[in-house]
């Protein structure tokens, strides 16, 4: 045990660093997240006031609960498979003299205080303000601290265990880009599906009626099924909802700490044995077993420019992190925004009436300039560009040997870049244009006003990216999660987006001299930061 503790301590302190640079992304992450806090405090005292009338108050805890532990489950299957099984340093600790379970134990406390940390915005704000409401004594406040440290434990170890067992008994599983593709798709589904059931589960919340039906559907509920899987729930939530009794109270909090104990015991000693035979035999990527048809179509000449775009491109696809943060996030804001308002019928028709008032002269200038400052948003957020010397890393010496000009390795990426923040505007737009009949002129309008937006912002990010890179990186993950860079050109990128509503505000321009004004500027823009990179960059890439 003493082990265990040590190597996890040792863990912690890699994996969280605190410096200036981190502390501030937390201070943007924890502003970022006020918010939904804010809606789930404002939420809990609406819905106690209309429950504890019918002595149901208990109700909040107990769906609280419930959801966030399903949510931690669901979750922690994609996160454990990436501590335990995917992690770069897996093969530096199954040579030193630690058994299976002590490694498990270890990882197992890492993923522990990340999930400390997400409950900090799902599960802390419902306690407190439960608590105020409900006028809790000083039981409450030390059993909803010992709930707190309890709480993710049995969901945890419930994935954990599925994730053992799926890697002991498949093949598929055993190649980590593969699976930390699928992994990062499908925690992105059950986050958005999870977002969804909150909003619907709020709009339940403020109609009395449905909240009766609720509390009539008692055991036949999912969440209800949540509390008897995860054992211990069910004693956590009488514990903190009858905090006046404390003989009752306590005793169920002793039980509930007891059960995440044992299950935590099991997955230590099941881990044990299992553990060692699934993670040996991993692998980076799949062989190919493929042989090419001729050497004429293994070597052909392509131009600098399309080779090392493309190479870009394999680059952004094959690497699951830089797939996951850069590529796949161009695609879902069409997702993000049509899913709301299919979950809401009332909305399908308020769109298309918006839609409909695009005839309208004074309504579509408005829409030229938000496509424009949509284009640069979706650019700038994916972090392609602003974040591409960052991703060479290391191996930058190789584009620097290379015979081509650093002017040509600098219009590469940004090339790719901007393909890939169109390829997010054109889908959205054929989305559009496909159920809301949106007019052909409108979606032509809109693609070439998003073109020069596009490549404006994304000379400007890799211009940052060449005066302020990270280069020193062991992983992929910190050369783009934890570089300064994507987070500054995102901001830059709403800047130049609100900038685009100025002529309209102002001088009151109609949608004709919006269009030709915005596509004139950037067009100018787009030659000065070409000559800028050009010139400037490519010195900024010389000295490296």
């Amino acid at each position: 045990m003493k082990k265990m503790l040590k190597l996890a301590r040792v863990l912690l302190k890699t994996n969280l660093k605190f410096n200036k640079k981190t502390a501030g992304i937390g201070v943007i992450i924890a502003l970022s997240m006020m918010p939904l806090a804010a809606i789930e405090w404002r939420m809990v005292r609406e819905v106690y006031d209309i429950m504890a009338p019918v002595g149901q108050q208990g109700l909040i805890l107990w769906l609280t609960v419930s959801m966030v532990s399903l949510l931690t489950f669901f979750l922690g299957i994609f996160y454990i498979m990436g501590a335990f099984f995917y992690s770069n340093d897996i093969e530096l600790l199954l040579p030193l003299p630690f058994k299976s379970w002590q490694i498990l134990g270890a990882k197992f406390a890492t993923v522990l205080v990340y999930e400390y940390v997400t409950q900090l915005v799902f599960f802390l704000p419902v306690l407190i303000a439960y608590g105020i409401k409900d006028r809790a004594n000083i039981t409450y406040v030390i059993m909803g601290f010992v709930a707190y440290l309890i709480f993710p434990v049995v969901p945890l170890v419930f994935a954990s265990l599925i994730d053992i067992l799926v890697i002991r008994s498949f093949r598929f599983v055993k190649n980590k880009d593969r699976m930390k593709i699928l992994s990062g798709v499908m925690a992105m589904i059950i986050a958005i599906g999870f977002n969804l059931l909150i909003q619907n589960f709020t709009q339940s919340m403020a109609n009395p009626e449905d909240m009766m039906r609720i509390i009539e559907q008692g055991n036949n509920s999912v969440l209800s099924k949540a509390q008897d899987i995860f054992v211990v729930n069910r004693f956590m939530t009488l514990a903190l909802t009858n905090h006046a009794d404390f003989i009752y109270s306590v005793g169920n909090m002793l039980i509930a700490i007891a059960g995440a104990g044992i299950f935590l015991g099991i997955f230590l000693y099941l881990g044990d044995k299992l553990y060692l035979k699934g993670v040996v035999g991993l692998t980076e990527a799949a062989s190919s077993r493929k042989t090419k048809a001729s050497k004429a179509n293994l070597y052909k000449r392509k131009s600098h420019l399309i080779a090392f775009c493309i190479k870009e491109l394999k680059l952004l696809f094959r690497t699951p992190v830089y797939f996951l943060n850069c590529v796949l996030m161009n695609f879902l804001w069409p997702v993000f925004i049509l899913i709301p308002i299919f979950t809401k019928g009332g909305e399908i028709e308020q769109f298309r009436s918006a839609v409909a008032q695009l005839s309208n002269p004074n309504a579509l200038r408005y829409a030229v300039a938000g496509v424009a400052s949509a284009a640069m948003f979706i650019s700038g957020t994916n972090m392609i560009s602003s974040t591409a010397i960052s991703r060479e890393g290391k191996n930058l010496y190789v584009s620097k040997y290379l015979p081509v000009n650093y002017k040509v390795i600098i219009n590469a990426k940004v090339m790719s870049g901007t393909m890939m923040g169109l390829a997010g505007i054109i889908i959205g737009l054929a989305v559009v244009w496909i159920l809301f009949s949106l007019p052909v002129n409108m979606v032509l309008m809109a693609l070439m006003i998003s073109l020069p937006s596009a490549v404006f912002i994304n000379y400007l990010g890799i211009l940052l990216d060449l005066k302020f890179p990270k280069l020193n990186w062991d992983n992929e993950q910190k050369a783009v999660k934890q570089n300064i860079n994507g987070v500054l050109i995102m901001f830059m990128s709403i800047a130049f987006g609100f900038l685009n509503f100025l002529p309209i505000l102002l001088l009151n321009l109609g949608y004709k001299e919006i269009f030709i004004g915005l596509f004139a500027f950037y067009g100018l823009l787009d030659i000065l930061i070409y000559r800028i990179a050009a010139h400037q960059g490519s010195r900024w890439f010389d000295e490296l």
